[in-house]
């Protein structure tokens, strides 16, 4: 006789938000044998509504901890926000905490995605995900029943006012980690930039104020004379200069430019002179 395989039904809304943290509308009875498979630890539920006792006495089978933050008031009184910051807050800690993984965030078939929903994108504030990201991912679950005020307190939410806890779960701070590392060598790339630009300019005024055809004031403001000749340049200035004429030119009137290299950089500028003009 063939085996009996256990008909499984996915609750709907169902997802994995990291490695041990799901999310979920509120299972049926065709949803308790997945939840069976997930093995869970704790169960959290967001919607003031009771379960059912038949899902209570399969928590109490499972030995799972069932938490009911629903209980609270869900929408504080005379504000525009659609939940109270205490009780995201007190979700956050506890999907935070690594002893209540597996865990699954969950409310009721009527009030359905925007609990839950707002927790995990409150969630997703601490792992520091863009507000493009958090809100997409928001819709995606609520669909055409998305909630701009959900959007609003999400984006707005305080991140600390959470307290993290003693062992938190692998993912997260590894999250941290990199986020913290790509925020310093992104400091250390500015320092190494604004140094290089100091070197730069620095070397801009010793070049200057050793070279003949430059002179610096007191005031930082540089000079050039054009108008002198080779003879007064020397010989070491004919060798590293070439005179170029173009159209423009007039009479009395020279252009010096560096066949090669510029003192200032290493790029070789010589094909520059086709440009200019003919390099006599």
């Amino acid at each position: 006789m063939a085996a009996m395989v256990a008909y499984m039904s996915v609750p709907d809304a169902y997802g994995v938000v990291e490695p041990g943290v799901y999310r979920a509308k509120a299972a049926a009875a065709p949803n308790l044998p997945f939840l069976l498979h997930l093995r869970l630890r704790t169960l959290l539920y967001l919607s003031p509504d009771p379960l059912l006792p038949s899902f209570t006495a399969f928590l109490d089978k499972c030995a799972t901890r069932f938490i009911h933050l629903g209980l609270r008031v869900w929408k504080p009184y005379a504000t525009w926000k659609p939940v109270s910051e205490e009780l995201i807050k007190d979700a956050l800690e506890i999907v935070l905490d690594v002893n209540t993984h597996p865990i699954m965030v969950m409310c009721s078939l009527v009030s359905g995605i925007h609990q839950t929903g707002t927790v995990v994108g409150c969630l997703r504030r601490l792992q520091k995900w863009n507000l493009t990201s958090l809100l997409e991912e928001y819709r995606r679950y609520a669909g055409s029943k998305a909630r701009y005020a959900n959007e609003q307190f999400m984006e707005l939410f305080d991140e600390d006012l959470v307290t993290l806890p003693k062992d938190l779960p692998p993912w997260f701070i590894d999250q941290r980690r990199m986020m913290e590392e790509e925020e310093a060598d992104f400091r250390q790339s500015q320092e190494s930039g604004v140094q290089q630009m100091n070197g730069g300019s620095s070397s801009l005024l010793t070049w200057l104020e050793a070279s003949p055809v430059g002179n610096v004031s007191t005031n930082g403001h540089v000079s050039c004379n054009v108008q002198r000749t080779d003879e007064e340049n020397g010989e070491d200035m004919s060798k590293s200069m070439a005179t170029v004429k173009t159209a423009t030119d007039g009479a009395n009137y020279r252009k010096f430019y560096y066949l090669r290299s510029s003192p200032l950089t290493t790029e070789d500028r010589s094909y520059k002179r086709k440009i200019i003009g003919k390099v006599e």
